[in-house]
């Protein structure tokens, strides 16, 4: 997560300057490296910096997926295929997870890393599609040369629509941060769940993430309802947040599926919002991603650890009620978003 919060935005200038085929290209090559310095180190400190390494690749592509989808499949299904992508990349996730334990070895398990590894760079060189960043500058209004990196800066930063976007998804991968961690914790230690049974039901918003990533970015394109549908799943999750984990039986399970239902809806909406926003369009898309993956990285981090645990200082029930303010300040930006973005598509 390091490179990822520390470069995201770099990235998306780079992006924008130098085309994203090259440049995630470049994170991917890093990620080779940083996986085979980790079946060769001798020590910590080497393992270390392949640890880093191998995060950059995720960081790039994160902040740059609209642009990219928006400049192969259009802007129109952005939302829709940025929700597949995230669902792709969360059965990934947990596929990963649950086999791990079947290898044999960690060396073994850091070879097979890199064989992955050489086999996506590989793919992403023979297969992935490359547009000129000059082709997508001469195709926008005004524009005949790629963008420079103060032309990017300035565009994003004095644009609402990428602000509110950041702080949406703050809020959004603070909150699945946030309950994600806690959630299991607080149903053994304060509800006496077995560790086994408390991992369980915190599975379940794994469920639900799957379903909104899907579901949710086809309802908005289809009804033209995108800001009506964040602000209600924004209530939704605040609700969820700070009740879900005091049921029982049905009722529990049934909540961690719709908490993970609108976390994951966010989600995906917000990752493909970017290219959507008027002034950004796919020619600055890659910066305004960074900014916002940025902004989005920045609150899986402080809201959890510093915010909510500062001020709950141990006491879950202030805990998930400071992760259930920070939805509701989720509805709030998506209220104030441009209400161009309702359009259908």
């Amino acid at each position: 997560m390091l490179p990822a919060i520390f470069t995201s935005i770099i990235c998306g200038l780079m992006v924008d300057r130098y085309g994203y085929k090259p440049v995630i290209g470049l994170s991917i090559l890093l990620t080779v490296v940083g996986c085979w310095l980790r079946v060769i180190a001798p020590g910590y400190t080497v393992l270390f910096i392949g640890m880093i390494l191998v995060g950059f690749s995720g960081g790039f592509m994160s902040s740059n997926t609209s642009k990219v989808l928006a400049l192969i499949y259009g802007p129109e299904k952005v939302s829709v295929l940025a929700g597949m992508v995230l669902t792709i990349s969360t059965v990934t996730l947990v596929i990963s997870m649950s086999t791990t334990a079947l290898l044999p070895s960690m060396r073994f398990a850091f070879i097979l890393a890199g064989v992955i590894a050489i086999i996506t760079l590989a793919l992403w060189i023979i297969f992935m599609p490359s547009i000129k960043p000059k082709d997508i500058a001469a195709a926008a209004p005004g524009g005949e040369k790629a963008p420079g990196i103060r032309e990017s800066l300035a565009v994003v930063m004095r644009t609402p629509a990428v602000w509110l976007t950041g702080i949406m998804m703050f809020c959004v991968l603070g909150a699945m941060a946030g309950t994600g961690s806690m959630i299991p914790a607080a149903l053994q230690e304060v509800r006496g769940f077995s560790e086994a049974t408390a991992g369980v039901v915190g599975s379940m918003t794994m469920i639900g993430n799957l379903l909104g990533s899907l579901i949710t970015p086809t309802i908005c394109i289809k009804t033209g309802k995108f800001r009506p549908m964040l602000m209600i799943l924004g209530v939704i999750c605040a609700l969820c947040c700070i009740f879900a984990w005091k049921t029982d039986g049905f009722l529990l399970y049934f909540l961690m599926i719709v908490l993970g239902y609108c976390l994951g809806s966010g989600m995906a909406s917000g990752l493909g919002m970017a290219v959507r926003i008027h002034g950004i369009g796919a020619k600055y898309a890659g910066t305004a991603g960074g900014f916002v993956a940025t902004l989005q990285l920045l609150g899986g981090v402080v809201l959890p650890t510093y915010i909510a645990s500062g001020i709950a200082r141990g006491n879950y029930n202030t805990f998930f009620i400071v992760i259930g303010v920070a939805c509701l300040v989720w509805l709030v930006a998506a209220f104030f978003l441009p209400k161009y973005l309702d359009a259908k598509m």
